[in-house]
């Protein structure tokens, strides 16, 4: 049936801009995230962190192959820019829209 989402990462390429004009570019890696993951980062205990930043925490890894995991301290942390260029990223590979 294919209805059960595979735990292998797409990657992504995004660009994104910090405090000046100029605009940097990564490779992220983003996980697709099924019905009870989505539910748990929306209705989680823990309120402290954010959504964003579980978001990225839960959904975004770096490094070779997406195996290097950003935590959520280091997420809650993270420049406007590069977490809405991950967050759009996000949206792409689980089903929203790009914009």
């Amino acid at each position: 049936m294919g209805g059960v989402l595979s735990d292998a990462p797409v990657e992504k390429e995004i660009k994104f801009k910090l405090d000046g004009d100029t605009e940097h570019a990564a490779t992220i890696y983003v996980k697709r995230l099924g019905l009870g993951e989505y539910e748990r980062l929306m209705t989680g205990e823990s309120v402290e962190w954010g959504t964003s930043a579980r978001i990225i925490s839960e959904a975004i890894t770096l490094g070779e192959k997406g195996k290097e995991k950003i935590p959520v301290q280091k997420a809650f942390r993270l420049h406007k820019g590069l977490a809405q260029a991950m967050l759009e990223a996000f949206k792409e590979v689980n089903g929203g829209k790009k914009g």
